[in-house]
Formats: C-alpha cells, sequence, structure tokens
C-alpha cells in the first residue's frame, strides 16, 4: 500500500515538472515575440524619420538651389600645393647710354661769398636780418641809433636853403650891375659848399643803415643787439647759392681727358639717390707744388637749391660716353671667381652665364659680350640660385621666397 502511495506521488510531481516548463516555455515565447514586434516598430518608424528627413532636405535643396555645400573639415585645413621652383623676378635686357668717368671727392662752395660791413658808425638799435634769411639787394639788415645824424642833416639843410635864397636876391641885384662880380661869385661858391655839407649829413644818415650789397642767403651773423660798431666791424657773411662751385684737384697725368665745358655728375651723402649736373667751369694751368695736381673748378646745378655750401660731395667727371650700349642693372651681376655673371631664362630653367663688362654707373653696367638685347635676366632672387636649376617668374610688388615647399596638402590627400 504504501508502495503504491509512492508511485502516486511520483506520478504527480512528474505531472506538475512538465506543466510548469509549458507555461515557462509559452511565457517566454510570448516575451519574445512581444520584443520582436517592438523592435520591428521601432525600426519602421526610424525609416519613417529618415525618408522624412529626406524628403525636407530635398525640398530645402529644390527652393535654394544657392545653398553652398559645406566644406569638408579635413580638406578645410589642407593647405595649397606650392607651385613647382624657385620664385624669381626678371628684367628684360635693354639698351642705353652710358658713360665713363673720374671719380673725385670736393666740397661745395658759393662762387660769390661776401662779407657785409658797417659804412658807418654807432650803436646798433635794431638787427633785422638772421642767419639763412634770403634777402635782396638794398634791403635794411642793421639800424644804428641815427638822432643826432638827423639833427646834423636837418641843419646841413636849412643852412643851404639860406644860402641859396641869398643867392637869389644877389643875383637880381648883379643882373642890374648893383653887386660886384667877386662878391657874387663868392656868394654862389659858399651855396654849393653848404649843398655838399648837406648831401653829406644825408650820407651819414642814409649809412645808419645798413643794407645788402647784393641778393643772396645770409650763412653768418656776428652783430647783436646795443653793439658799438664801425667801418671796421664784420657783421654778416652772406653767400649767392644761386652760383655753386666745387674745386677738384686733378693729377697731371689724368689732365688729357679734361677739357672746360665737360660735363660731371655729383653726389652725395646728404642726399642720398639724389643726381646733380654739373660741368668744368675753370682749369688752373699751373700745377700745385706740394700735390702735383692742377685745380679744377666745377659748376653745379642745384635743382630746389639742395645743395649748400659746406656739403661734401663725390663729382663723377664723364670722359666718354657710349649712347646705344647693352645695359644690366648692377643687382643682377653675381660674381663667382671675381667674374661677373647674370642668370638668363630659358624655358623655365636658369643658365648662369659669363658677361664682359664695359662702362659702368650708379645703376647698370654695360655688356660688351655674353649677353644679348632681350634676354631676361633675374634680379632678384639670384643670390644661392644655382645653374640650370628651375624658376617660376614672380609678377607684380616684392617676392616671398618660402624656405622650403610645404607638403601638407599632398600628405592629407594620401591619407
Amino acid at each position: 500500500m504504501l508502495q503504491r502511495i509512492t508511485v502516486i506521488l511520483g506520478i504527480l510531481m512528474v505531472l506538475w515538472t512538465f506543466s510548469g516548463c509549458s507555461e515557462e516555455a509559452t511565457a517566454d515565447k510570448a516575451s519574445s515575440d512581444s520584443k520582436a514586434k517592438t523592435t520591428s516598430t521601432k525600426a519602421d518608424s526610424a525609416k519613417a524619420d529618415s525618408a522624412k528627413v529626406a524628403a525636407k532636405q530635398k525640398r530645402n535643396k529644390q527652393q535654394n538651389p544657392k545653398a553652398k555645400k559645406q566644406p569638408n573639415p579635413r580638406r578645410q585645413n589642407q593647405k595649397p600645393r606650392v607651385a613647382e621652383g624657385v620664385p624669381v623676378k626678371v628684367s628684360v635686357v635693354g639698351t642705353g647710354k652710358i658713360s665713363q668717368h673720374v671719380l673725385y671727392s670736393a666740397t661745395v662752395e658759393a662762387e660769390e661769398t661776401i662779407d657785409i660791413y658797417a659804412r658807418g658808425s654807432g650803436l646798433v638799435r635794431r638787427v633785422l636780418v638772421e642767419e639763412g634769411a634770403q634777402v635782396r639787394e638794398g634791403q635794411i639788415m642793421i639800424e644804428l641809433v641815427d638822432d643826432e645824424l638827423k639833427l646834423n642833416e636837418a641843419e646841413a639843410k636849412l643852412a643851404y636853403q639860406k644860402l641859396e635864397n641869398q643867392l637869389k636876391r644877389k643875383e637880381e641885384l648883379f643882373n642890374r650891375q648893383l653887386l660886384a662880380k667877386e662878391e657874387y661869385e663868392d656868394l654862389k661858391i659858399n651855396v654849393q659848399q653848404s649843398k655838399i655839407r648837406w648831401e653829406r649829413a644825408q650820407l651819414s644818415l642814409d649809412y645808419a643803415r645798413v643794407r645788402a650789397p647784393v641778393s643772396g642767403v645770409i650763412s653768418k651773423r656776428s652783430v647783436k643787439l646795443g653793439d658799438r660798431i664801425g667801418a671796421s666791424t664784420k657783421l654778416y657773411e652772406m653767400v649767392n647759392l644761386s652760383r655753386l662751385i666745387a674745386y677738384v684737384h686733378v693729377p697731371g697725368q689724368g689732365m688729357h681727358n679734361l677739357a672746360v665745358g665737360q660735363p660731371a655728375l655729383v653726389t652725395t651723402d646728404f642726399l642720398p639717390g639724389t643726381q646733380f649736373q654739373g660741368k668744368i667751369l675753370r682749369i688752373s694751368p699751373v700745377v700745385d707744388p706740394g700735390s702735383g695736381t692742377f685745380k679744377v673748378t666745377l659748376e653745379l646745378k642745384s635743382k630746389n637749391r639742395l645743395l649748400r655750401p659746406g656739403m661734401f660731395v663725390n663729382a663723377h667727371i664723364v670722359t666718354a660716353t657710349h649712347p646705344r650700349a647693352v645695359l644690366v642693372p648692377k643687382r643682377a651681376v653675381v660674381y663667382d671667381d671675381g667674374m661677373p655673371h647674370v642668370f638668363v631664362v630659358s624655358d623655365s630653367t636658369v643658365n648662369k652665364v659669363r658677361f664682359e663688362m664695359g662702362f659702368d654707373d650708379t645703376e647698370f653696367v654695360e655688356v660688351v659680350a655674353g649677353v644679348k638685347k632681350g634676354d631676361q635676366i633675374v634680379v632678384v632672387g639670384q643670390n644661392g640660385l644655382k645653374d640650370k636649376a628651375k624658376v617660376r617668374i614672380i609678377e607684380g610688388e616684392g617676392l616671398r621666397i618660402p624656405a622650403k615647399p610645404d607638403s601638407t596638402g599632398e600628405q592629407a590627400e594620401k591619407t
């Protein structure tokens, strides 16, 4: 009996276990079906949202066809490629006039330098002109105390007028033969002497005003207010800036190349970049025994009166001129072993060409052989340039030469 009850209980437990597993399987299946349905619903919803966004973008594009495309951040940071070749600036070889010259140093001087003295004497009442002033001939520069001189002039004038009136009265008597001829002649002489004394008093009064003897510029003032001056007192120094000269001393062997009227070019460090024209005015026929040189006087033409006496100048005296020479700028010339060369551009390649020099001046060099008219030569960027190097010509102002090509753009494209 007990055995039968045990068997029945075992059967019931098996049945109960089987029933629980079935319910769990059914629940799991239902849960899986629910999750799958939820996932499907979300996917359908995402697809619908994507379709709506795409449709909206399409409508915006149709409504605004000029809308800019958004830049690619990677490409935006890329730098442009540097063109191949060394950047240079070029110039075309042309022709022009160039001269040979000899160089001498000199000091500018005024052809007319005048020391001004007083013609009278007295105390200085007024000083009317200062250094650097431009004065005209006859202009009053100094006024002296002239009170006594005015009185002397007035007294002399009255004396002359008195004698002149007496002469008129005596003349009538003389004509009527009521006056002796000797007395009449003495009266005429007295009148003339009185007139001379009046004119001398006028002259002394006029000398109380010191006037400029010629037109010019005051270079030095030596008088001040209150000074007592006399006929030997130097008051001013004056120069005529319209006529400037310079003395150069030429060795005897160089005289055969010089002649009166020969042109000269004058430069000075006081005015860099400015040139002045001149010519040989005089050549001394006497040799200086101390230096063995001739004194040559140059006449200078100062535009706008920029040259001033005392300036140190360099005088380039022209000895020969070539009117149609082939010219190369000095800045384009490079020297290799002391020989002049230029870089001639041909098909983006430079050739280092040696040439023979002729005359030269401050800006250009004459080419005798090696370079011809019309050649393109490098004028900027030639330093460090090699023969047969590749170049690229830069136009416009300035020239920026990078230290090395920038490969940032190439690396970005590779990645």
